[in-house]
């Protein structure tokens, strides 16, 4: 049985105490509602509270709404009032009017889920239109380098530790230094929270890493490719999606990577020993 957290200092940000049938108090992920605003149009998002400009910016550079963080001039935050049902808003200004293609990307059919990060696009084959090609070897990344980096998503994840119940994401160099990092209820919501802290922070993604705590799906593997990320690690199973994006687009893809083991399903020419 996981450990339950008894002191309040104890309780990272992101859970919530709830009494349980046992009588016993018991830690749970938070998931509430986020607004995100640009320009006109009005994107609803569930996100466990926390790192929400990092969320936006690695949300906008996903989804290839920019191509770069400082595209985004100005974040404000509005907090929620749970009484009159407002959920918390974040209002976002580009430098630039979104092109045609990102007007078509904001164009949603319905509310982004908190496990989707491709929900409501009307046709997925073109998610990567315009996306640049990735760079040939680049980064080169040791083996040995693979189990760091796990162990130290496992060490940032506080909030798992915690609640057993969220996601994590980890973008960090070949060398192991860590550039980004997100908890999250929703799995894309963590690998946005990840992308948006390095990007903010001014970190070369082409020669990043992105680790991710759960399986390798579709929905992730083209937010790394949108920003340039050639080199995805996963601790569990990648989608047949995924596999045949990177295999197309020149990445890495490396699968069930835990106990100092890996698979690797494609682009093992950036690997070294």
């Amino acid at each position: 049985m996981r450990p339950v957290p008894t002191d309040p200092e104890q309780v990272p940000p992101g859970a919530a105490t709830r009494r349980r049938a046992d009588g016993r108090d018991d830690q749970l992920v938070r998931e509430e509602p986020l607004l995100l605003v640009v320009h006109d149009q009005q994107l609803l998002t569930m996100r466990t509270p926390g790192q929400d400009e990092d969320l936006a910016v690695g949300f906008l550079l996903g989804e290839g709404i920019v191509p770069r963080a400082d595209d985004v001039a100005a974040l404000r935050f509005v907090a929620g009032d749970p009484e009159a049902q407002r959920a918390d808003e974040l209002q976002i200004d580009l430098r630039t009017a979104p092109a045609e293609l990102a007007r078509a990307r904001l164009a949603r059919t319905h509310e982004i889920r908190s496990s989707c990060g491709v929900c409501g696009v009307a046709d997925p084959q073109t998610v990567l239109d315009g996306t640049p090609p990735l760079l040939p070897g680049v980064p080169r990344l040791p083996t040995a380098r693979i189990d760091t980096l796990l162990t130290e998503l496992r060490r940032r994840q506080q909030l798992f530790a915690a609640t057993g119940g969220c996601h994590g994401a980890l973008i960090a160099t070949a060398a192991g230094e860590v550039r980004g990092f997100g908890e999250d209820v929703g799995r894309h919501n963590a690998l946005d929270k990840a992308i948006g802290m390095a990007a903010r922070a001014g970190a070369d993604l082409p020669a990043c890493v992105a680790v991710l705590s759960g399986r390798a799906g579709f929905d992730l593997v083209v937010k790394c490719l949108r920003v340039r990320i050639a080199v995805i690690v996963s601790v569990s199973a990648p989608s047949a999606l995924a596999f045949d994006l990177c295999a197309t687009a020149g990445a890495t893809l490396l699968g069930f990577a835990r106990d100092g083991r890996f698979e690797t399903y494609c682009g093992g020419e950036r690997l070294s020993v």
